[in-house]
C-alpha cells in the first residue's frame, strides 16, 4: 500500500474510533503528567496509541520505501554494467566488472566462463548447483566419464551423448551396451562401430552384423597383418568381396595381406576376387609378379584385352636383364 493511501485511510480509521468512543462516552479524564494536569475527552486517549502507530508505520514505510527505491536503482545500474560485460565478452575482451548488488554476480562469471573468444578461467560460483554443473560440464568436455543421474538428462541432450561417447573412448566393449540399444543417436553408434573396428574381436564385431565401409575394411585387414585381429582367411575374402573398392585400393590390399597370408592361399583369394569384381584383376597380377609366377602372369595378361602398363613395364625391364620390384611402381 502507498503511504498517502495508508495515511489517508489511517486518519478516517481513527476518525471513526474517536467518534464511535465519544458516542458512548462523552467524558474527559484527566492525567498528571510532571506536575502538568492533562485532561482530554476518553476517545481521545484511546486513539493516541493508534496515532503513534500510525506515525512510526508511515516511517518504517518510507525507509524501505526508500532503501528499495535505492535498491532498485542499484539493480537497474548493474543490469546496464551487465549488458556492456557481455558485449565485452562477445568482442573477446577480458571484462572485469564491480557490480552494486549479487543479483548479477553469478550471472557475471558464468557469461565470462562462456566466451567464445578466451579462456578467462574457472568462475567462482557460490551456488552449489551451478557450480556442480559446472564442473560436470568441464569433466565431460575433457573427455572424463561422469555419473549424470543427478541430473537426470534426456537420451538426445549434448552432455549426455558426449559422456556416452567418453564412456566408448575409455572402454571399446561399452560400445556392444551403446549397438545392442535400438534407440540410439546416429552420431553415437557410428562412434561405436569405429571402437569395435578398431579394438573388438571378430565374434564381437559379428554380433551386429556390421555394414564395413573402405576405411572399416583397411583398419580391420591392417589390425590382421599387426596380429592384433583373430579371423579366417574365409572370412577376410568375405569381408573384403562385400566392399566396392577401386583399382588401387584392391592393390592396397593386397600389398598389406601379403605379409601376412601365404602366397598360395592369398593369390587364391585374388583369383576368387577378380572373378567377382574386375577392378580386383591388377592387385591379383601384382601378387602373380610380386611372388614370381612369372609364367602365370603372361598366360593371364595374353587373354586379356586390357592394358596394364605398369605390369607389362615389370615385365619389360625383365626380360632386359634389369628385375625390378613390383612396389616401385605400386
Amino acid at each position: 500500500m502507498k503511504t498517502r493511501r495508508f495515511f489517508l485511510y489511517s486518519i478516517i480509521y481513527i476518525g471513526l474510533v474517536w467518534l464511535g468512543i465519544f458516542s458512548f462516552a462523552n467524558q474527559n479524564y484527566a492525567v498528571n503528567i510532571f506536575g502538568y494536569n492533562i485532561d482530554f475527552p476518553i476517545a481521545t486517549w484511546v486513539i493516541l496509541p493508534l496515532i503513534m502507530f500510525v506515525i512510526l508505520a508511515i516511517f518504517h514505510m518510507s525507509y524501505y520505501g526508500f532503501k528499495i527505491y535505492l535498491e532498485g536503482r542499484a539493480m537497474r545500474s548493474d543490469a546496464q554494467i551487465y549488458n556492456v560485460l557481455a558485449k565485452e565478452i562477445y568482442l573477446g575482451l577480458e571484462s572485469n566488472k564491480d557490480f552494486k548488488t549479487d543479483l548479477f554476480t553469478a550471472s557475471s562469471e558464468v557469461t565470462k566462463s562462456l566466451s567464445p573468444w578466451l579462456n578467462l578461467g574457472k568462475p567462482t560460483l557460490q551456488n552449489d548447483d551451478l557450480r556442480a554443473a559446472y564442473e560436470l560440464c568441464s569433466d565431460v568436455k575433457s573427455g572424463k566419464v561422469c555419473d549424470l543421474k543427478r541430473f537426470k538428462l534426456l537420451k538426445t541432450n549434448p552432455l549426455y551423448i558426449q559422456n556416452e561417447k567418453n564412456k566408448i573412448m575409455a572402454d571399446y566393449k561399452y560400445a556392444i551396451t551403446v549397438l545392442s540399444n535400438s534407440d540410439i543417436n546416429e552420431e553415437l553408434k557410428a562412434l561405436a562401430s569405429n571402437a569395435l573396428v578398431e579394438n573388438g574381436s571378430f565374434l564381437e564385431l559379428s554380433k551386429f552384423n556390421p555394414i564395413y565401409t573402405v576405411k572399416d575394411v583397411f583398419v580391420l585387414i591392417n589390425r590382421y597383418a599387426q596380429d592384433k585381429f583373430e579371423i579366417s582367411t574365409n572370412d577376410i575374402f568375405n569381408i573384403i568381396s562385400k566392399v566396392k573398392f577401386t583399382q588401387d585400393e584392391y592393390i592396397q590390399i593386397a600389398k598389406i595381406l601379403k605379409t601376412k597370408i601365404e602366397p598360395d592361399l592369398l593369390i587364391s583369394m585374388f583369383d576368387r576376387l577378380r572373378n567377382e569384381e574386375s577392378l580386383a584383376f591388377e592387385a591379383y597380377l601384382y601378387l602373380l609378379y610380386d611372388f614370381q609366377m612369372i609364367e602365370q602372369l603372361r598366360e593371364k595378361i595374353m587373354n586379356e584385352n586390357s592394358k596394364f602398363e605398369r605390369i607389362e613395364t615389370l615385365l619389360f625391364l625383365r626380360d632386359h636383364g634389369k628385375i625390378a620390384r613390383a612396389d616401385l611402381f605400386y
